[in-house]
């Protein structure tokens, strides 16, 4: 069993392949457990070699993680990975959300991955929240605490660690926590009975993991952000919701916390505060950074700042699930033979129309306008924009269509005549601009016909106030069916949030 508190800390690593410096640090410290982003993958063949690697020389104990949401976060995507939960809660089929959740666990598995930072848990019921959005479930806590415990069940079930987050609720924002520190002024009462009920109910189904959220819960602790508040992820968590597993924290070089503590002084108080793993990712693997964690951690518990029987308790935490989720990598069986059909059939059940939407089979001529810029998330490996590909189906379809990309810096000189029906596609995880929000208003004044086609952020929507067509993704299945909604058949998705 690991014995230094240095364990405790979760790392990040630099590319596909171990550098001298990393395969260095990994022989010199105990290290305990390292986080997966997008630059680690080349494949599920690399990855299952680079996880057992990793293992060889930390131990069979080393925890793996990695943020495979679904939908737009999205690490591997050369394993079944879930339509998005915003998505899954349009399909409201808890019962789907169980059969994508053992599906993402089987290709996580595979890879030698054996824990999630997924599902997300919070209420998203702040429509002007930048940063959680599609990533939730919906904006009805009961419906969000379905979905939590499927996608719990499933992923668990399949042999993959879930993890609940970002506790106790980070949906009523409108702060971004990557650059911010957001402030949650919710009173308790209505934490309790909003915010808190898709986390008990993840926890009663006996969910392994819970993270952190680095806003600050005002009626719990007004001085210091959740991430660090030993009221809120030790009084609120352990002692009220009897949580027993094992807590993380958000990537603490995120900005509500970094550039106010700092990563070695950040990552000691999120321990103190009683999480068992705190996450300092930077992005670059930087060993330097990762040395000088390590350092002041050990000093933290060899001058007693750290309590060894908390320092203890959280090292037997994450032996116990490393035990519970061993990693038995084995590319081949990342796939099944039903999984395109199923995360195809799924992505089309959750497209939904909002208001009234025009028919198409009147016309074959359409012009779509989009913001000429390419996305991140699950999109920025797509060979085309989402709008651009959503062109491609459409033509494929027999439409003809005129193209009209605009650049968002050159809004006010962007001129466009309509001569048939506007397609305005938004394909942005944030909302539409002012600039954006005018020039779809003065198209649906100006055209002989206009639909909205939301295929990232929902709420886009409300912003141009026509109604439309909202895909909660861009897969092939989800604009397929958007394809087939314009054509006039109905949509069966249940918008889980206007």
């Amino acid at each position: 069993m690991k014995t230094s508190a240095h364990s405790l800390v979760m790392i990040d690593l630099s590319g596909p392949t171990l550098s001298p410096d990393e395969k260095a640090l990994l022989s010199d410290f105990d290290v305990g457990g390292i986080c997966m982003f997008r630059r680690n993958f080349k494949d599920r063949f690399q990855m299952a070699e680079f996880s057992a690697e990793l293992r060889e020389l930390c131990g069979d104990n080393l925890l793996i993680g990695v943020d495979q949401e679904g939908g737009t976060v999205v690490r591997s995507l050369d394993v079944p990975y879930s339509i998005g939960n915003m998505a899954l809660g349009s399909v409201n089929e808890p019962s789907l959300t169980h059969q994508i959740g053992a599906a993402s666990a089987r290709g996580l598995r595979a890879m030698g991955i054996t824990l999630n930072f997924a599902p997300v848990a919070d209420v998203n019921n702040n429509p002007l929240n930048p940063v959680i959005s599609d990533r939730s479930f919906g904006a009805k806590a009961e419906a969000v605490a379905q979905h939590v415990v499927a996608f719990v069940q499933g992923l668990q079930g399949g042999g993959v660690a879930a993890t609940l987050k970002h506790f106790p609720g980070h949906g009523d924002t409108s702060t971004d926590s990557h650059h911010d520190l957001p402030k949650l002024e919710a009173s308790l009462e209505r934490l309790k009975a909003l915010e808190l009920i898709p986390f008990r109910a993840g926890i009663a189904a006996g969910v392994a993991c819970v993270m952190s959220y680095h806003g600050k819960i005002m009626a719990l602790d007004p001085d210091n952000p959740g991430t660090l508040s030993r009221k809120v992820m030790t009084g609120l968590l352990r002692e009220t919701l009897g949580f027993d597993g094992v807590s993380f924290t958000d990537a603490l070089e995120m900005q509500a916390i970094g550039k106010t503590y700092g990563a070695e002084e950040s990552v000691i108080r999120a321990l103190e505060a009683g999480i068992d793993m705190p996450l300092y990712d930077v992005h670059q693997g930087s060993v330097k950074q990762h040395e000088a964690i390590f350092k002041a951690v050990d000093k933290a518990q060899d001058t007693g700042r750290l309590e060894a029987e908390q320092v203890k308790r959280s090292l037997e935490r994450l032996k116990r699930l490393a035990k519970r989720y061993p990693a038995k990598p084995n590319p081949a069986t990342a796939w099944t033979d039903g999984d395109k059909e199923l995360l195809s059939l799924a992505a089309a059940k959750a497209v939904a129309v909002a208001g009234e939407v025009q028919s198409l089979r009147a016309t074959n001529k359409l012009t779509v306008v989009a913001a000429d810029t390419q996305v991140g998330g699950s999109a920025s490996d797509m060979s085309l924009t989402p709008a651009h590909a959503l062109v491609q189906r459409l033509e494929k379809a027999g439409f003809n269509v005129k193209k009209q990309f605009y650049k968002k810096d050159e809004l006010e000189s962007f001129q466009l005549n309509p001569e048939s029906v506007v397609i305005f596609v938004s394909a942005s995880r944030t909302r539409l601009s002012p600039e954006e929000i005018k020039l779809a208003k003065t198209l649906a004044e100006t055209s002989s016909g206009f639909i909205h086609v939301a295929l990232w952020n929902p709420y886009s929507i409300q912003d141009v106030g026509q109604g439309g067509i909202i895909s909660f993704g861009f897969s092939e299945g989800a604009l397929e069916q958007v394809v087939s909604v314009l054509q006039g058949k109905p949509a069966q998705g249940h918008l889980p949030i206007l």
